[in-house]
């Protein structure tokens, strides 16, 4: 093996550790999204297509079967696994500026572990503790939406309450909480 395939091996598992790193990383934001449905069929769709023409336009290289199928596949996998993540952080990177305090309904809060989840036996004693974070339940726009934060916005609302949530615009007009903590 050349050493230009070695460092191109090694480029590769680089970019897939980085987009891994990223996916984690947006995952935090991604729970924040109200209703990112069509965004993400959108971002799919968008895949696909991209897939399918790098596909298309690659598998002429392969001498066998096998090997256009391989092109094939990894052509339209690729891009299919990407488009979400960069649909997010593109909507979010270039959101608007502003932010707009909402009122909205409250419906509930939920304390939840942040971290790993406890045996069946419980946690061991000597264990660190993980620390808590929170479901908020909202109806926005007349749907429940579960939202995510570190700490406690709303202690004594109770269920029917109108609260102020911080609601920026992303750039798909996919909307998302923006709780600054």
């Amino acid at each position: 093996m050349s050493m230009k395939s070695k460092l191109l091996i090694f480029l590769g598992v680089l970019a897939m550790l980085g987009v891994v790193a990223l996916y984690v990383q947006e995952f935090q934001w991604f729970q924040n999204y109200i209703n990112p449905r069509n965004m993400v069929l959108g971002a799919l769709a968008l895949g696909g297509l991209l897939g399918f023409g790098l596909g298309f336009y690659f598998h002429k290289t392969g001498e066998e079967l096998v090997d256009k199928m391989r092109i094939w596949i990894t052509c339209f996998i690729v891009p299919v696994l990407l488009m979400p993540l960069l649909a997010s952080l593109t909507n979010r990177l270039f959101a608007e500026r502003k932010i707009h305090e909402t009122k909205v309904e409250f419906w509930d809060e939920k304390r939840h572990l942040i971290g790993r989840i406890p045996t069946i036996y419980g946690f061991l004693e000597g264990d660190k503790k993980d620390e808590m974070g929170y479901f908020i339940f909202l109806i926005i726009n007349g749907e429940l939406v579960r939202v995510k934060s570190k700490t406690p916005k709303f202690p004594n609302a109770v269920q029917g309450d109108s609260v102020v949530v911080p609601i920026k615009k992303g750039l798909f007009n996919v909307d998302f909480v923006d709780w600054q903590d």
